[in-house]
């Protein structure tokens, strides 16, 4: 096991800040271009993404919600929170559709 991390020491390659932000910037190109060729397929894979990242973390929390106190007052400042939050970044014409 101790041979593992000898090798990985001499894998490593000291890289400098200019290198790091030329390959940030060249993938980064990439995606915009792929974006712009794909626009739907762009979409459903962010969408994919945050679907299945939200699943993960649900069941995640799941579990761990039993270690939290079910206090009422604390769940109602929680979703006033969270209510004022979306509300400010949903538009206006949605907002008719959800309760107030």
């Amino acid at each position: 096991m101790i041979h593992q991390y000898e090798d990985l020491d001499k894998r490593i390659v000291p890289v400098s800040h200019d290198q790091i932000e030329a390959t940030v910037a060249a993938k980064s190109s990439q995606l915009y271009q792929y974006v712009e060729e794909e626009p739907a397929k762009s979409v459903l894979i962010g969408l994919g993404v945050g679907i299945g990242a939200g699943l993960v973390l649900g069941s995640l929390f799941r579990g761990s919600s039993r270690y939290f106190t079910r206090d009422q007052a604390f769940m109602d400042r929680v979703g006033n929170s969270v209510r004022e939050s979306l509300s400010e970044i949903v538009p206006a014409s949605l907002k008719k559709h959800f309760r107030s």
